[in-house]
């Protein structure tokens, strides 16, 4: 052997055995602890840098939504699952191209035989490529269809994070307007308890009077408290769905696009989400991979017939030829195989028909769904204005007793009643304030409609890794 080739050898061997005790020093200096503290320190301190970028400013709705696209790790996921089914499209087309293997050998002998070498290499070359196959062209229609499909998934994982988003934003603003209601509440109610106090001091009512107001006092304080540590966790929610800390601080500058109930009727938005949905468009697919599947199964019983050539090489001077060349075509056709292609045929065929089953319950669970979205809609509307004439109602109710009460003509007890009612009333339309919008999205993400922002797709800007 060529001194050149000896001392490649070597530095393959070399270069292996290092790596392998590499891995093996690596796995035994493990520290779990250790690795834990790192990753744990260097997590949050990704978040924080990204939390000083993003959160800088009041954000809108479209800026949350922007956030999310970016950083969410529901879409990060999607995008990496159909970068696999792309690389897994890829892998089937290889069954098209041409196999190529190369050997190499090198023979030494310490002692050196009667008419022999002390010592030659070996190099073979064998290269196939198939020529009649059926079952690959079928196996990459599948891939095919499902990285189509994983693209499918990824846009409708993206809606899903716009109205989850949105969700999370009008919750968030319900809830300030929901402290803001209690806080205005509370102190409302302390300065009666003030003043009802003084009353009672003086005798001029009972001392239970007092107390009634008093609880007025304690119970909206702990209904404000409660209200605080509720919104703690829906800023959480939509900073978790943001990709961020949900322990950062972010201010919503409470800016939202509009949004108007899709046109026409029940039976309209039905038909057009049977059109668009994207769960339909999957499961299309799924009928289309299920199709290409039995085809493939098929093929167990057709012959393959591939074209084969090998070469071989010897450095040994006593070979008959040092150089070996071998071609020609190779055919093979499974005769029998204990009837598995048969059985495996006939499951084929049964999965096909239970895909088929899937995407008819797909049809109906997507109409079902249009028609509770549509029909939350006119509740939210109706229940919006209904909340609003109630809290009209009870205030001018309060209104009335308080100054009744105030002139000795009513019992305060009743005033005090009144003002509780009032409050209930109130924080019942702050909450109803957002929930028509909030239906409205839903609506369109059960019909398919949702937008998702164009730089979602465009991809401009890859989201900082760990």
């Amino acid at each position: 052997m060529k001194p050149s080739h000896l001392f490649l050898l070597r530095r393959v061997l070399s270069s292996t055995l290092l790596a392998a005790f590499a891995l093996s020093s690596g796995c035994a200096r493990f520290e779990p602890a250790r690795a834990r503290r790192e990753q744990t320190e260097s997590f949050t301190n990704r978040l924080a840098r990204l939390a000083k970028i993003e959160l800088a400013k009041p954000l809108s709705l479209d800026d949350c939504i922007g956030i999310a696209m970016t950083n969410n790790y529901e879409i990060r996921k999607v995008d990496l699952d159909r970068e696999l089914y792309r690389i897994g499209k890829n892998v089937a087309f290889t069954a098209f191209l041409p196999n190529v293997a190369a050997s190499a050998g090198y023979s030494a002998y310490s002692k050196i035989p009667q008419n022999s070498e002390k010592e030659f290499d070996t190099i073979g070359v064998d290269i196939g490529m198939p020529i009649f196959m059926p079952s690959t062209w079928f196996l990459y229609a599948a891939a095919r269809h499902g990285y189509a499909s994983a693209g499918i998934a990824a846009h409708y994982v993206r809606q899903g994070i716009v109205l989850q988003t949105s969700i999370n934003y009008f919750n968030v603003l319900v809830q300030q307007d929901t402290v803001a209601a209690l806080e205005s509440q509370w102190t409302a109610a302390r300065e009666t308890a003030e003043r009802v106090q003084g009353l009672a001091d003086e005798g001029f009512i009972i001392q239970w009077e007092a107390d009634q107001a008093l609880l007025a006092v304690d119970t909206r304080r702990a209904e404000l408290n409660r209200a605080r540590r509720r919104m703690a966790v829906l800023r959480g929610e939509l900073l978790q769905g943001m990709g961020l800390s949900p322990a950062a601080d972010i201010t919503l500058s409470g800016e939202a696009h509009g949004a108007e109930r899709p046109e026409g009727s029940v039976e309209d938005l039905v038909l057009k989400a049977l059109e668009i949905h994207p769960e339909l468009a999957m499961a299309d697919r799924q009928v289309v991979i299920q199709d290409h599947r039995v085809r493939q199964a098929f093929t167990a019983f057709l012959p393959t017939i591939s074209l084969f050539s090998s070469g071989e090489w010897t450095g040994n001077d006593l070979a008959a030829h040092a150089e070996n060349w071998v071609s020609g075509f190779q055919g093979a056709w499974t005769l029998f195989d204990g009837l598995a292609n048969v059985a495996r045929y006939k499951a084929a065929k049964v999965e096909r028909r239970k895909t088929q089953i899937e995407r008819e319950n797909t049809f109906l669970s997507i109409m079902v769904g249009v028609v509770a979205a549509e029909a939350a809609v006119r509740d939210a509307a109706e229940g919006a204005r209904v909340r609003r004439r109630a809290y009209d109602v009870a205030a001018a109710k309060w209104a009335d007793y308080d100054a009744r009460a105030r002139e000795g003509l009513l019992p305060l007890s009743e005033a005090l009643d009144a003002r509780a009612v009032m409050d209930l009333a109130q924080v019942a339309l702050v909450q109803s304030r957002y929930q028509e919008r909030i239906a409205i999205a839903t609506l369109e993400l059960a019909m398919g409609l949702t937008l998702v922002p164009e730089q979602a797709h465009e991809q401009k800007a890859e989201p900082p890794h760990e």
